[in-house]
């Protein structure tokens, strides 16, 4: 018996966070809640699901470490929605922000020069 080919489509996927635990939308239309393989690691997590004209699958990695035993997931209407909450909150420091001219992009004082020498190759100094 021949299996009919169904093309594998990429979901639309909206990764989000705050502080605590990622908040991940994936748009899953036509699937059904059995019919979705969702895989969670500390640093990524894989999708895979069918419907009846196609599979959708997608491995997305994580910047910040998770924890695996506390995700939840739920699919409402044609979304699936994952609450990961983070092994370690984010702290972070909050950064004043100065007006006036950055000095990134500026010429480093440091770059090589290049310099007439032996039939114009050679380096300069620093």
């Amino acid at each position: 018996m021949v299996e009919e080919f169904k093309p594998v489509l990429s979901p639309i996927v909206n990764i989000d966070h705050d502080r605590e635990r990622y908040k991940i939308t994936i748009e899953m239309p036509g699937v059904k809640r059995e019919d979705i393989d969702l895989e969670v690691s500390e640093a990524s997590f894989c999708i895979r699901a069918s419907r009846e004209d196609a599979e959708m699958a997608g491995c997305y990695f994580l910047a910040h470490p998770v924890d695996i035993n506390n995700v939840d997931a739920s699919l409402d209407e044609d979304f699936l929605y994952i609450s990961i909450p983070f092994k370690v909150p984010i702290r972070g420091r909050r950064i004043d922000i100065r007006e006036g001219p950055s000095d990134i992009g500026q010429e480093d004082p440091r770059r090589i020069e290049m310099r007439e020498g032996r039939g114009g190759l050679g380096w300069g100094a620093y």
